[in-house]
């Protein structure tokens, strides 16, 4: 499983039966958060409960209260299963992987000018910006076009003299 550093992290175990059709719905599920070598416990064991819709047991990790210093890297989910009709393993494992959101890099590499079209320009009697259009692409062969954009900012600003700037704002919209 990928999630992006800081989200909250959706777990879901489903445990079908030894018939291959039957799903366990009333076993004691939990997890617990481990890290790379499944030594150093995390995130302490955590229930789930068993959404009918989903035939699965769920629960979602609110990481900035249970896991506030989360970092890139990977971890190990450690599941555990009791109460069972059928004979399930007691231990489960899973690879986490914790990463930077790419949306959000781009964004930051955008707002230091990579990849980036200022257009819609309007200056004031001073021949100050006044306003503007700033959208972020994810390539450079799109720049100028409609395509890949990451996102689009407008650029206002005062002034009162030539150069002398007395606001300026950037916001994404």
């Amino acid at each position: 499983m990928v999630v992006n550093r800081g989200e909250d992290i959706g777990f879901t175990l489903q445990l079908i039966k030894s018939d291959g059709v039957n799903v366990e719905d009333d076993a004691t599920v939990s997890y617990r958060i481990f890290d790379a070598s499944g030594i150093l416990v995390l995130v302490s064991e955590q229930s789930t409960v068993f959404n009918s819709t989903t035939k699965s047991y769920i629960d979602t990790l609110d990481v900035s209260v249970l896991w506030a210093d989360q970092e890139v890297g990977s971890y190990l989910v450690v599941w555990s299963v009791s109460d069972t009709d059928d004979d399930f393993a007691p231990i489960y494992t899973e690879d986490l992987q914790i990463s930077i959101d790419e949306t959000k890099i781009d964004k930051i590499l955008g707002l230091v000018h990579q990849n980036i079209l200022i257009d819609e320009t309007i200056y004031d009697d001073f021949g100050n910006l006044e306003s503007a259009r700033v959208r972020i692409y994810s390539d450079s062969a799109s720049v100028g076009t409609n395509n890949n954009i990451i996102s689009t900012y407008l650029i206002t600003s005062e002034s009162t003299e030539c150069g002398k700037f007395t606001t300026w704002s950037q916001e994404e919209i």
